[in-house]
C-alpha cells in the first residue's frame, strides 16, 4: 500500500485548489492565477538551515482528505465532488467518515459517454487519517484507458 503525508500548507493548498476545481465545474468562474513566489538573487548564499520540525496536520472535513487524495495521483486533478446537481462528470469523489475520526473517499474515474452516465469506470478507495496519512485500500473497475490524464 502506498501512504502518502503531506504538510500543513500543502494541504490547504490543495483545498483551495479543490474547492476552485468545483466552483469552475459548476460554472461559478475562474480560479485565479497564482503568484510566483521570490526568486534567489544571483551571485548570494544563503547560510544552511536546520530542518524545521514538522508541525502536525489535522483532517477535519471530507474535502480536506479528499484534496489528499486528489494530490497523490496526477490523473486525479480536475476530480469533483459527486453531487447530484451535476450531469456528466468524468470524475468524482465521494466520503464516509470513519469511526477513528478520518475519513474514506471512493474517488472515480468513468469514460464512455459521461453525459448518460459513463460507459467505463475506474474506482479507488482511499482511507485517510485524521493526522493526514493516505493509504490505498482498494482499486476496481475497468482497465484505464491510455492518456487517462485529464487535458491541461
Amino acid at each position: 500500500m502506498k501512504a502518502i503525508r503531506l504538510g500543513p500548507v500543502a494541504v490547504a493548498a490543495l483545498i483551495l485548489g479543490l474547492v476552485a476545481t468545483s466552483l469552475a465545474a459548476c460554472g461559478a468562474g475562474a480560479a485565479p492565477s497564482p503568484t510566483p513566489g521570490p526568486t534567489p538573487t544571483p551571485g548570494l548564499t544563503s547560510t544552511p538551515r536546520s530542518t524545521p520540525t514538522p508541525i502536525a496536520v489535522h483532517v477535519a472535513t471530507p474535502e480536506e482528505a479528499a484534496a489528499l487524495v486528489i494530490a497523490s495521483d496526477p490523473r486525479f486533478a480536475g476530480t469533483i465532488k459527486l453531487s447530484p446537481d451535476i450531469i456528466g462528470a468524468s470524475r468524482w469523489w465521494e466520503a464516509a467518515a470513519l469511526a477513528d475520526g478520518g475519513f474514506q473517499i471512493m474517488l472515480t474515474i468513468g469514460w464512455g459517454d459521461c453525459p448518460s452516465g459513463c460507459i467505463d469506470r475506474h474506482s479507488w478507495v482511499y482511507r485517510v487519517t485524521a493526522d493526514g496519512l493516505v493509504t490505498l485500500e482498494s482499486e476496481t473497475g475497468d482497465p484505464m484507458p491510455a492518456g487517462s490524464l485529464p487535458a491541461g
